[in-house]
């Protein structure tokens, strides 16, 4: 066969068709294997990611509830937000007769106090408070959520805002008693309990509040991702819980479909407080997390 009738190398039209079928099979089976997996790692991250969300409500809730003000936990009637007073400490104060010297040092309850004395410290830090003085926005006896007894309305059970509230040593007995604390009030207080204006309340117990503390839920079943649930803090104390408040607001939660809180009252001659109740759903891309949580308070007054 001469050089100019010999057959040109390469590809025919049949080979190349071939080499394209079997490729695309090759490719459609890589496609089909690798799907499962990185399906299932998506799905996974969306799962971690509500787990995260539930944990961080659960975690949130909680710790502000423990430290609640007794009989301080209110909602709106939607149901979607929760509000409280944070404490930063409590203390048993003398009653009348539970120390009747050295003076000043008994809280009568039903008459002006400029100052009293407590049994032990507001919190773990060893007396003397070093200057300056241990301050509080606010100082609450004998709350129990009911007007004219409302911490929230402020004129009976806890001091207003412009009252200095100073903790430390009673500069009247020296030595003073170690865990012992002498507070002074810038401006007397009358506080008063329920049933008649000197009737000492059964458990002698003072508060530090520090503020008003709210969750507000903004479920969104359509669009889950743009639900949420915030915390608000950093805002005066109102006799009307307001939804959202003007305070400071951090994102705990998104992707809330639906959001229910409730509070459960502190029956009456029980130990215990109130409990809030919260029911969430978490829902990303299909993926769903029911979240119930019981939070009780700590603290009974």
């Amino acid at each position: 066969m001469s050089p100019g009738n010999r057959p040109s190398a390469g590809f025919t039209l049949i080979e190349l068709i071939v080499v394209i079928v079997v490729s695309a099979i090759v490719a459609v089976f890589m496609v089909l294997f690798l799907s499962a997996p990185v399906e299932s790692y998506f799905a996974q991250t969306r799962r971690s990611d509500l787990v995260d969300s539930a944990h961080r409500i659960s975690d949130a809730v909680t710790a502000d509830a423990l430290t609640a003000l007794p009989n301080s936990m209110r909602t709106n009637p939607a149901g979607t937000a929760l509000e409280l007073l944070a404490t930063e400490g409590v203390a048993r104060y003398y009653g009348q007769t539970d120390k009747p010297a050295p003076a000043g040092e008994e809280l009568t309850i039903g008459s002006s106090a400029p100052t009293f004395g407590t049994l032990d410290s507001f919190n773990a830090q060893a007396l003397p408070f070093p200057p300056p003085s241990y301050q509080a926005p606010y100082l609450s006896i004998g709350n129990v959520g009911t007007v004219p007894y409302d911490a929230y309305n402020g004129a009976t059970v806890m001091t207003p805002a412009t009252t200095r509230i100073t903790v430390g040593p009673n500069p009247g007995t020296p030595p003073y008693v170690q865990g012992e604390n002498y507070v002074t009030l810038s401006t007397p207080m009358t506080f008063q309990a329920p049933g008649a204006p000197a009737t000492q309340p059964s458990v002698h117990n003072a508060y530090l509040v520090s503020g008003p503390v709210s969750y507000v839920c903004n479920a969104n079943a359509a669009n889950p991702a743009a639900g949420t649930l915030k915390r608000y803090s950093g805002y005066a104390v109102r006799a009307a819980q307001r939804v959202p408040p003007a305070g400071t607001g951090a994102l705990i939660a998104h992707d809330v479909s639906a959001c229910t809180i409730s509070v459960v009252p502190a029956p009456a001659g029980y130990a215990y407080g109130q409990i809030a109740v919260l029911r969430i759903t978490l829902a990303s891309n299909g993926e769903t997390l029911q979240v119930f949580l019981e939070a009780p308070t700590e603290y009974s007054q």
